[in-house]
């Protein structure tokens, strides 16, 4: 069972700015509102200190109809929650309209705040909101920013992107009442803003045994299993843990984040770590890219075993070029691929220089680059040992080719013609031919491709972290197919994609 989380919502229906299209904007809070909200919110947090261990709390998102936090009381509890030592986590969904300096004075526990903070471009310009963001992060706060995905927003949302610092998550809202679906020129628009934009758009299908670990609470101490979800027949002060967290959903689907990102199932919990409410990725020391397929397109041509790219001369798009540029500055990249050195020399050209170490051939070959120099290592295959196996490959008029380091071959490849493909019955009858010696093998397309036995791309990364002095634990790998599921094996978080 994962630690939960419990959201909070209070009695605030009020906000300090006027956009156009909130009800809130339009309600003007009494003080004796405020007085309820503030009395509602402390039984709240006292009754979080109570039960925080008993309950397995470890975290607790306030999201407020309206602004909370220009309020001094929720600075307060947030101070109160985050130093119970159970708690991993606390946070806030806000506009960002308070001052760091004085909300965060005394608060003794920063680097357990979450700040979910949304751009509303009636009411602030880019440039105030991200001096904010970066004030934040520079008090060791941890800050995800975001905006409601509207079109004719896209080039001010592009220059948001542009000045926000790369540590930052800039995350896209889809927009409710457009009364029309994004048209694909504008979800690839948001999609370069937000690599996670599309999970947006899909609306998954409730699933009610995916939400035990969470609960949402109101001021009077109703319940929610989600924020959308109907209420509970009981009330958080009285009754059981048992009661609480029974998971209860008459909905069809999850609509929104706060529904479908904290569900047990969520796709990106492995980006988004344990608390995925935030919205704020890990902090990963390193992360492992597969190229074919993943920053390049999967478009191997039949006659050579190389991608139609490297004929061409196509390397990384723009796009793509740009965003590995942007993570280079957020933490060391590194290059897991199939494919042996040439080719990848061939197909990236200048862009090698984007990452700091390559596993090639699936681990055959591994090059870190170092200050002083380059680190390697080749993992041998004895190439007349596979006689029978090239000429099995042969009599399937197959090619081969040998990719070699400093005269030391590390990798045998067999490609087939245009559009063929190795069956089921030759992989067995190679797998028989194999037995014994030292080489394993794996078939892309139409390419049988040999290597060292016991090389995979999850052996090349856990050796590459041992050069590096970092556990594969706290490393990121990105890949699309079977031969990127050993990355998935050794390593902390695993994005398909």
């Amino acid at each position: 069972m994962h630690k939960r989380t419990i959201l909070y919502r209070g009695n605030l229906k009020s906000c300090n700015y006027r956009c156009s299209y909130c009800p809130f904007a339009k309600h003007r809070a009494l003080p004796i509102e405020m007085e309820k909200d503030r009395r509602s919110f402390d039984r709240f947090c006292d009754s979080i200190e109570k039960r925080a261990q008993s309950f397995s709390i470890g975290a607790v998102f306030i999201t407020p109809y309206g602004e909370a936090s220009i309020h001094r009381w929720y600075w307060e509890g947030l101070s109160l929650l985050a130093g119970i030592p159970e708690i991993d986590r606390v946070g806030m969904q806000t506009n960002l309209s308070f001052s760091v300096e004085e909300c965060l004075k005394g608060f003794e526990f920063a680097h357990k705040l979450c700040i979910w903070a949304t751009f509303h471009p009636e009411m602030t310009t880019v440039d105030e909101f991200v001096s904010k963001c970066h004030e934040l992060v520079k008090n060791h706060v941890m800050v995800c920013a975001g905006a409601v995905g509207v079109p004719e927003n896209i080039p001010l949302l592009r220059e948001l992107r542009e000045k926000l610092s790369p540590v930052i998550y800039l995350w896209i809202n889809k927009m409710d009442g457009l009364k029309r679906n994004y048209r694909p020129d504008e979800i690839e628009a948001f999609v370069q803003l937000d690599p996670f934009f599309t999970y947006e758009l899909k609306n998954p299908d409730a699933a009610v045994q995916m939400c035990a670990d969470r609960c949402f609470v109101e001021a009077d101490g109703k319940i929610h299993t989600c924020n959308i979800s109907r209420t509970k027949d009981m009330n958080w002060y009285d009754a059981s843990e048992e009661e609480i967290f029974e998971p209860v959903c008459s909905r069809k689907r999850c609509t929104c984040y706060l529904a479908y990102g904290g569900r047990a199932d969520f796709a990106l919990r492995n980006i988004f770590g344990e608390y995925p409410i935030y919205r704020i990725p890990e902090k990963f020391r390193a992360i492992f890219f597969d190229l074919d397929g993943t920053l390049i397109p999967n478009n191997m041509d039949m006659e050579s075993g190389m991608s139609t790219g490297n004929r061409y001369g196509r390397g990384l798009s723009v796009r793509v070029r740009e965003k590995l540029a942007t993570l280079k500055e957020m933490c060391p990249i590194f290059l897991a691929t199939s494919m042996p050195e040439a080719d990848v020399r061939r197909r990236l050209k200048e862009d090698m220089d984007l990452f700091q170490g390559f596993i090639f051939a699936s681990g055959g070959y591994l090059c870190l680059r170092e200050e002083n120099g380059q680190k390697e290592k080749v993992y041998a295959i004895d190439v007349s040992e596979l006689s029978e196996v090239i000429e099995f490959g042969e009599s399937r008029k197959a090619k081969y080719a040998v990719s070699m380091k400093d005269g030391v071959a590390y990798k045998v490849t067999l490609v087939k013609g245009h559009h063929s493909v190795w069956k089921d019955a030759e992989s067995d009858r190679m797998a028989e031919l194999l037995k014994g010696s030292n080489c394993r093998f794996f078939v892309e397309g139409n390419c049988l491709q040999i290597v060292s036995g016991g090389r995979d791309k999850g052996a090349g990364i856990k050796e590459m972290c041992g050069w590096l002095g970092i556990s594969a634990g706290d490393v990121l790998a990105v890949g699309n197919d079977r031969e990127d599921a050993a990355m998935e094996r050794v390593c902390g978080a695993y994005l398909e994609v």
